[in-house]
């Protein structure tokens, strides 16, 4: 390929590259109707915070259940009062001898 031919072909190439964005840009794109737009967007607007409404009902949920003692929290309890019991023996058995 010679100089000539290998610069004709980088200006054909140059300026396919220049005109092809151009023509896109002259194309005007779809226009929907604005009651459409706003239709949809009404609905995803409803969808959000309908599931929204959701999560809060399960972040609230989760809430409460963490608030009440679990199964874990009542044998520490039990733990605790047979160990303060525990000590009273102790110190009552010292106070006698």
């Amino acid at each position: 390929m010679t100089t000539l031919q290998r610069g004709l072909a980088i200006g054909v190439v140059g300026l396919f590259l220049c005109i092809l964005p151009g023509s896109a840009w002259t194309q005007d794109p779809p226009r929907e109707d604005a009651q459409t737009v706003t239709a949809l967007l009404k609905e995803q607007n409803s969808k959000l915070s309908r599931e929204l409404r959701r999560i809060q009902r399960e972040i609230a949920a989760l809430r409460e259940d963490l608030g009440k003692p679990g199964f874990k929290d009542v044998l520490a309890g039990i733990g605790y009062i047979f160990g303060l019991f525990g000590v009273a023996a102790y110190v009552a058995s010292k106070r006698k001898e």
